[in-house]
C-alpha cells in the first residue's frame, strides 16, 4: 500500500508547476542534479511505499532521470529508512520505504535527481 503522492520541494533551482522555469537551465551541464525534499503522512494502512511527484504529478521534466538518490531526514517515525527508489518516467518516482508508516506517521525524505 502507498501513501499519498507528494509534490517535490527543491533547494536548488529545480522545475516550478507554472513555466517550470530553471535557474540556470535544467538543460545546462550546470545542473546535473535537483536537489530537494519531500514530506510523506501516512493514513490508517500500513504503507509501505511513497511517490515523489518531481513537479506536481503530471507535468514533467524535460529529461527521465537516470536515478534518484534519498535519504530519511526527519519525521515522527524515527525507524524508517528508504529501502530503494524507482524512476517511473519523468513525472514520477517511487520510494520504497524499510518498514510500514501507520497512523499519521511522517517520514521527511532529501532526494538527488541525476540526470
Amino acid at each position: 500500500m502507498s501513501v499519498t503522492a507528494e509534490n517535490a520541494t527543491y533547494l536548488t533551482g529545480g522545475p516550478t508547476a507554472s513555466g517550470q522555469v530553471l535557474a540556470p537551465n535544467e538543460l545546462s551541464n550546470l545542473e546535473v542534479a535537483l536537489i530537494g525534499t519531500v514530506t510523506f503522512t501516512s493514513g490508517a494502512g500500513s504503507e509501505t511505499t511513497g511517490v515523489i511527484n518531481f513537479i506536481d504529478g503530471t507535468k514533467t521534466l524535460s529529461f527521465t532521470p537516470t536515478g534518484v538518490l534519498a535519504q530519511v531526514i526527519g519525521g515522527t517515525n524515527t525507524g524508517v529508512g528508504v529501502l530503494s527508489v524507482a524512476v517511473a518516467n519523468a513525472a514520477t518516482a517511487t520510494v520504497t520505504f524499510t518498514t510500514g508508516l501507520t497512523n499519521g506517521d511522517t517520514v521527511k525524505i532529501l532526494f538527488m535527481i541525476v540526470k
